[in-house]
């Protein structure tokens, strides 16, 4: 069998036995804008690779093959997914040490990726696959780099950041040494690929936990009660806000402060009372308990003075009360709300739900709407609006997971922009359980379903390995996707929002919305031409 190298586009998906993307001969962007490309490899033998660019170094990864069982809902209807079945499906992508073994049969693929500041122009790129120091094949394109810089992105993104999955799935004890050195890799992974707030646990997310059950602790706040009264010590919380600054993080997103689908009960919390640690609020302490309130009224103030001390602004402390609750629990969230807002003056309130009557009655400042559902909130007019996509947008819209094209994830960045949405919000940075969080042992190089619950792809966006984590392909993918937000951005400080707008359909060839939009590769070509055309016409 002769050895093989296909240069593809970093949107295509390179399986064993199919290859999902045509060959590319050219890959454009700005100067500050990572770029990639894939090589599809087939042959037999164990081969080095060596890459000759003008750019300089190109870091390398070679994509890992992770098993789902559930790629897809069983009854989707959907045309635009891959394959429907389970299998291996091309996602990991794990830092390459040099040399690959190819097996007669089956592809390989390698992702390259140019990051940092470029030269402008035009520059070559060849890769070869070596053996014994000598050429066995290669293959060639093109770099064009476009004499702009892209603006900073200007709306809010976060993942939900567990940190406890973290502890979990390196065997460490939450909140020791080694625990607080994986976050901070794992955060600054995040950052890297355009996340700019991150939850912050002060109190132990009540998150995707069974009714009764619990999740490891990681509260940042240590509590104590002496003689009736509460008192607090914020080193933890101060020393994890200090990394997210560190690592590139802006805002700061404090956990719920009641339980998750309804906000009926209070969260975790842990204090020592009479010299031994022990729980004092949970699923048995209904969420307008008294007691819980004066609680809530004695730590929530010292939260927002402790962040505010060391440099963080009310308005990038944004808060949540429950996620995701239903009309039916519109009353209970009332409580709750009336509760938390007078004590977050100032700050943002946030919250992932889809149906307009809590923003009508005043119940929530900032919409976390499901794409699929964001058409009525968009018809108010409600200023702010975020969106945010989980498992249950499976159906028409943008996603993650890893039966999913590529272009279908990206197009999530022309829609925020259409949408002029201020912020998006995903669940799944690194969430390793099972479904309610009752097993937590769980590979997601092995189980990457969450237990049969969620289609792969959903639950976590990187892998956890060796002292912190390694990307996808979904990460990568939705950093682009937020990169093509910022050049639509600077398109418009040039031709204003009404003719972006008018390159957008020009280029999509169709009005797109959140369920209608090019589904090929080609779009993004089109895009890229007609940007950097318009550019450098007006420069």
């Amino acid at each position: 069998m002769s050895l093989n190298i296909k240069v593809l586009s970093h949107l295509a998906k390179v399986f064993p036995d199919k290859i999902f993307g045509e060959e590319i001969k050219i890959i454009e962007g700005a100067q500050n804008q990572e770029l990639a490309f894939q090589l599809a490899l087939s042959g037999e033998g164990e081969y080095e690779l060596a890459i000759i660019s003008t750019l300089g170094e190109l870091c390398a990864y070679r994509v890992g093959y992770v098993y789902s069982k559930m790629p897809i809902y069983e009854g989707i209807e959907d045309d635009n997914y891959l394959t429907y079945k389970s299998g291996l499906f091309p996602d990991a992508l794990i830092p390459f040490e040099g040399k690959i073994t190819l097996e007669k049969g089956k592809n390989e693929s390698l992702w390259i990726s140019l990051s940092g500041d470029k030269p402008a122009g035009a520059h070559s790129i060849t890769v070869c696959l070596l053996k014994d120091g000598k050429i066995e094949a290669q293959a060639s394109l093109e770099a064009s780099i476009h004499p702009f810089d892209l603006p900073e992105k200007d709306i809010i993104f976060t993942q939900w950041f567990h940190s406890d999955c973290i502890a979990t799935a390196h065997g460490v004890k939450p909140l020791s040494a080694k625990h607080w050195a994986l976050m901070e890799n794992y955060l600054r992974l995040a950052s890297e690929h355009g996340m700019n707030m991150v939850l912050t646990p002060v109190l132990t997310p009540p998150l995707d936990t069974e009714v009764g059950g619990e999740r490891p602790t990681v509260q940042l706040v240590d509590i104590e009660i002496v003689e009736g009264e509460y008192r607090f010590d914020f080193k933890n919380l101060i020393r994890y806000a200090k990394m997210a600054r560190e690592c590139g993080i802006k805002y700061l997103e404090i956990n719920h402060m009641f339980t998750q689908w309804g906000a009926s009960c209070a969260p975790k919390v842990i204090a020592k009372v009479n010299g031994r640690k022990k729980r004092i609020f949970g699923w048995e302490t209904s969420a307008s308990d008294p007691e819980y309130v004066r609680f809530l009224n004695a730590l929530i103030p010292q939260i927002i003075d402790t962040l505010t001390a060391i440099g963080f602004k009310r308005d990038e402390l944004f808060f949540h009360i429950s996620d995701e609750p239903s009309l039916e629990q519109i009353e209970s969230y009332q409580r709750a709300h009336d509760i938390l807002a007078p004590l977050t003056e100032g700050c943002g309130r946030i919250d992932a739900l889809s149906n307009l009557e809590f923003f009508k009655k005043g119940l929530i400042d900032t919409p976390v709407v499901a794409i699929d559902a964001i058409e009525p909130f968009m018809a108010e007019g409600v200023a702010d609006l975020w969106g945010y996509y989980c498992c249950a947008q499976s159906t028409k819209v943008s996603n993650r997971f890893f039966d999913m094209p590529s272009s279908r994830t990206r197009i999530i960045g022309t829609q925020i922009y259409k949408y002029a949405l201020k912020g998006f919000l995903h669940w799944g940075y690194n969430f390793y359980y099972t479904q309610y969080s009752k097993r937590l042992e769980l590979n997601p190089f092995e189980e990457s379903d969450a237990g049969g619950a969620f289609p792969s792809g959903d639950s976590f966006s990187v892998y956890p390995y060796g002292d912190g984590a390694i990307p996808s392909i979904r990460q990568k993918v939705f950093a682009y996707a937020l990169d093509d937000y910022r050049l639509l951005k600077l398109v418009e400080s040039k031709i204003g929002v009404l003719n972006t707008h008018r390159l957008i359909n020009a280029s999509a060839e169709m009005e797109i919305t959140m369920k209608q939009y090019p589904k090929t590769d080609a779009y993004y070509d089109r895009l890229y031409n007609a940007c950097f055309e318009m550019l450098e016409e007006l420069e």
